[in-house]
């Protein structure tokens, strides 16, 4: 059942566009707040105790929602879960948006090409069109695995209580990357957690779709794979994964943009197919 709605997730999110206005976080940003609030004479605010108190009220009520429907109502829980799977995949599409980045850029719009590349990168774009494609680029591979591969690994393993974390983690860390004190580290120490496994699975595609040889060439030290941070080790095996590419000087290098999109789209295609044998070997089994 999971390996359906999952699948039923990504055909609403490659038939709806709409989707990503839907994907409206700015009640969990006002339920952070609150909460922060209510615990501002707290020695416990700046801590893990801050971050358990914030996820913990999303957490139960996406689990008692599911294990109400899904004890009595069969289909109705499917489909919760298939909601809820389809609102964690966000808040934007990346691939859509690095699609349409490279739309924009193809036809000399640069300020709609911003627009695209702010909503990947979810920061300002540069003036500079090189450095920018450079972070679409990084943005992208970073982003598949934030917001559909760790996603779908979650959502495997928890249901829709796990989809909910790792996006709720996402969110948090997005809010607090940059910013000093214990919750602000907190936070970083639960997305490390969340990411190790999806990251080193996310590379894993990237070598088996892309250069296999070239992938691990990338990486200083085999070690790599278990000992450096999530987001640099899926740039670096990323990156390394597709061709080689000249573009000529100050041009956005948009051929491996373009290549960057392309491993990333055959990277969930792995995923899913993978998916796929694992049930069908559970049926014969």
């Amino acid at each position: 059942m999971s390996f359906i709605a999952i699948l039923l997730s990504i055909v609403f999110e490659l038939s709806i566009k709409s989707l990503e206005s839907w994907r409206q976080f700015g009640w969990f940003s006002t339920l952070t707040d609150w909460i922060l609030l209510q615990m501002q004479k707290s020695s416990l605010r700046d801590g893990p105790v801050a971050v358990l108190a914030i996820l913990a009220p999303v957490l139960l009520g996406v689990w008692l929602v599911a294990a109400l429907l899904g004890h009595a109502w069969i289909v109705l829980g499917f489909i919760f879960s298939v909601f809820v799977l389809l609102m964690s995949l966000g808040p934007v599409d990346p691939m859509r948006q690095a699609h349409d980045y490279l739309q924009a850029m193809h036809v000399g719009d640069t300020a709609e090409a911003n627009l695209h590349a702010e909503a990947l990168c979810a920061q300002p774009a540069g003036d500079d069109p090189v450095v920018t494609a450079e972070q679409v680029k990084q943005a992208l591979l970073i982003r598949l695995c934030e917001n559909i591969l760790g996603i779908f690994f979650w959502f495997l393993v928890l249901g829709p209580v796990g989809a909910v974390l790792f996006r709720a983690t996402c969110l948090l860390r997005l809010r607090y990357d940059g910013v000093q004190g214990g919750l602000a580290d907190s936070v970083t120490d639960l997305y490390r957690i969340l990411m190790w496994i999806p990251a080193r699975l996310s590379v894993i595609a990237f070598a088996v779709v892309g250069g296999f040889v070239e992938t691990l060439q990338s990486l200083q030290h085999f070690s790599d794979l278990w000992k450096r941070d999530s987001e640099s080790l899926l740039i670096e095996a990323g990156l390394g994964a597709i061709p080689s590419s000249t573009t000529e000087d100050n041009q956005p290098d948009l051929a491996s943009v373009q290549e960057v999109l392309a491993l990333t789209k055959r990277a969930v295609v792995a995923w899913l197919t993978v998916l796929a044998l694992m049930v069908i070997a559970g049926w014969l089994i």
